[in-house]
């Protein structure tokens, strides 16, 4: 069975882009399921498509790949032909990577791949189900971190050793103001991290709910301490 190479380091990857002209990265984490569930797709495609060159490559490990291909979320794969990034997918969509998989390995063998030997819709139902669970669980995690308490902030750190600016910050004032306050380290759950980027439609830390509700990042908890407002949120 062919199995994708696995690469950590940059100098690796220009090594494995030079030898290779038609590749396939597969950028993904060990704290993700969907991740575990579409590696088992990727695997399967590399037997099935021995044209195509396939990579694993740890996200969180990997920074200076992840940084080179701004990976803001896995799984995420790309297709590439000489070095260039020709096709992407981003997320866990196990017919899309098959689908785009085939294609480029028909494009690499100038052959049509036959498309009855992907996966079956069986196990393509059965991946998305999972997925869609786990964004169901995840979901009521964080509607119930968002509650843990009147007033929570999620922040890089905790109170005591704040590991940003911002995070600091934005601690300094709730003291001042004389909130008592519950918070979340969003650098220890890699999932409720970027979860609730999604959760809040907000992308960056630190984040204050309270009483379940997004009051906003640093500025505007700035700006509303500077017009007295933050204070009169107070539970």
């Amino acid at each position: 069975m062919v199995s994708p190479q696995v690469i950590t380091t940059l100098a690796e990857l220009n090594d494995f882009l030079t030898s290779n002209k038609y590749v396939v990265l597969n950028f993904w984490a060990d704290w993700s399921k969907p991740c575990a569930s579409m590696n088992a797709i990727v695997q399967q495609l590399s037997t099935q498509c021995p044209k195509l060159k396939f990579a694993n490559i740890e996200a969180e490990k990997a920074t200076e790949i992840s940084l080179k291909y701004d990976i803001k979320s896995v799984p995420s794969y790309f297709f590439i032909k000489d070095k260039a990034v020709v096709e992407s997918v981003l997320g866990a969509d196990p017919s899309a990577l098959t689908m785009k998989s085939l294609q480029f390995s028909s494009k690499a063998t100038d052959v049509v791949v036959d498309a009855q030997e992907a996966p079956s819709q069986e196990v393509l139902d059965r991946i998305k189900q999972q997925e869609e669970k786990e964004k169901a669980n995840l979901k009521e995690r964080l509607h119930a971190l968002v509650n843990k308490a009147p007033v929570m902030l999620f922040m890089k750190g905790t109170p005591d050793a704040p590991q940003c600016g911002f995070s600091s910050k934005t601690v300094a004032i709730l003291n001042k103001d004389g909130f008592t306050f519950d918070s979340f380290n969003i650098l220890s759950d890699p999932t409720v991290r970027e979860g609730l980027k999604e959760y809040s439609n907000w992308k960056t830390y630190p984040q204050l709910y309270i009483n379940g509700s997004l009051v906003g990042g640093f500025d505007i908890i700035k700006e509303m301490h500077e017009e007295n407002e933050l204070v009169t949120l107070k539970p």
